[in-house]
């Protein structure tokens, strides 16, 4: 008896360049099961291909490329060719579920979808559109249209969900929910601390620190405010920023200048090896206005790190406030300081911030429970669709696989921290 014949998946994506969506599809690709999964990948870009060697069935680069033109002429004249190019992969190809991440690729796969060429398209819708959208609005309407032309809308939590069922105007029914998932052996307490022994640092600093790229919804400015309190209740204190440039590194460094924290501050270009950030750290703290869901908070509760976390976007979903880590208003430096404070002078309350933290990553964020959300989400997705030739007309049946997060939570002010 021959054995059953294999679903093949077809992923399309701008690049596989280091970024937290990249990683989180390499490490899905990784974990798929072979003997159920045909994989392979569509690129708009060859940067960082070599990441998938030996782990897909077909490699495909499109020709289209864009970055750096202003012209709209040539944006469209460059997306035409992309599009082109895929189309005709599809044709060959001829996937069972194309599955697109990210806006410009599931523009793509959403208009093939449109022509025929590809029967069932999920996209996944990773970050709230602040972050993306704005000044946009030719750019946003296409991935609105794509959203609702989509067979499902992948969100990796909830409150991305929302906004696409409130703003985009997608039916529930076509979304779901399948969180990130992090390397729990490769983000772990008790790594290296070689990093920072390198910095100056002994164990008689105490180091918050961020690693983001420094981009403007970040609030790298908010983060140096804070720590300039913290300075001055606490002469040990010393700060870790992590991150590429995009645009806003040489604003925060003329803010740590003039806060006269530039002995204490560290600045480092993006890392290969975050782990090692992290081990250098004593606590965290995200200061963002806006997230998705955060891959870097999830690595910081692995790691054993206590969190203090804007209240934004996904980080509620993450963080269990007063449990695992305190969440604090957005654009709000002196809550975060004075939680700051608190956290580093209060030793037993940390110690029950990184214990709870790493289980919690271990127990609802783990890499294996994401891959296998995702191989249940294809075999459900293509099981409604062979129920009827009217597949594409049903609402897909609704699931938040593996459920939201359930572990305690409550108000940061109900455990003590400032601001009760």
């Amino acid at each position: 008896m021959n054995p059953p014949a294999k679903v093949r998946i077809c992923y399309i994506i701008g690049s596989l360049d280091r970024g937290g969506t990249e990683g989180q599809l390499l490490e899905l690709i990784k974990g798929m099961d072979r003997d159920r999964f045909e994989i392979c990948v569509v690129v708009e870009r060859d940067d960082g291909i070599g990441r998938l060697e030996g782990l897909v069935h077909a490699l495909r680069v499109l020709h289209g490329d864009s970055r750096g033109s202003n012209s709209t002429v040539r944006r469209v004249y460059e997306g035409t060719a992309s599009f082109s190019q895929f189309c005709r992969y599809l044709t060959a190809a001829q996937p069972a579920i194309v599955h697109a991440l990210l806006p410009v690729p599931s523009i793509l796969a959403a208009g093939a979808r449109l022509i025929g060429k590809a029967s069932c398209v999920i996209v996944s819708r990773r970050s709230l559109v602040n972050c993306y959208r704005p000044n946009q609005r030719l750019g946003a309407l296409a991935d609105i249209a794509a959203s609702r032309v989509a067979d499902l809308v992948v969100g990796n939590c909830q409150a991305v969900i929302r906004e696409v069922i409130s703003v985009d105007g997608v039916a529930p029914a076509r979304t779901c929910v399948i969180y990130n998932g992090v390397d729990t052996d490769r983000f772990s307490p008790g790594q290296s601390r070689r990093l920072r022994q390198e910095l100056g640092w002994t164990d008689e600093h105490f180091v918050f620190g961020m690693i983001a790229n420094f981009i403007a919804y970040k609030r790298h400015d908010d983060f140096v405010r804070a720590a300039a309190v913290i300075k001055q209740a606490l002469p040990s204190a010393r700060f870790l920023l992590v991150g590429a440039d995009r645009g806003q590194r040489s604003a925060v460094q003329r803010l740590i200048a003039e806060t006269s924290l530039g002995a204490e501050v560290k600045i480092l270009e993006g890392t290969q090896t975050p782990e090692l950030a992290f081990a250098a750290m004593d606590a965290y703290i995200c200061s963002s206005e806006t997230e998705g869901f955060s891959n870097v908070l999830l690595e910081a509760m692995a790691s054993g790190l206590p969190v203090i976390a804007t209240d934004v976007g996904g980080n509620r979903e993450a963080v269990a406030d007063g449990y695992s880590g305190w969440l604090v208003p957005s654009r709000s430096p002196a809550r975060i300081a004075e939680a700051a404070i608190r956290l580093a002078t209060d030793p037993a309350r940390r110690r029950e911030f990184c214990r709870n933290g790493r289980r919690r990553a271990e127990a609802l964020f783990s890499l294996d429970r994401m891959v296998r959300a995702h191989q249940e989400l294809y075999t459900r997705l293509l099981s409604h669709k062979q129920q009827s030739p009217w597949a594409r007309l049903i609402p897909c049946p609704r699931v938040v696989l593996d459920g939201a997060p359930q572990w305690p939570s409550s108000r940061i002010g109900s455990h003590g921290a400032p601001g009760n």
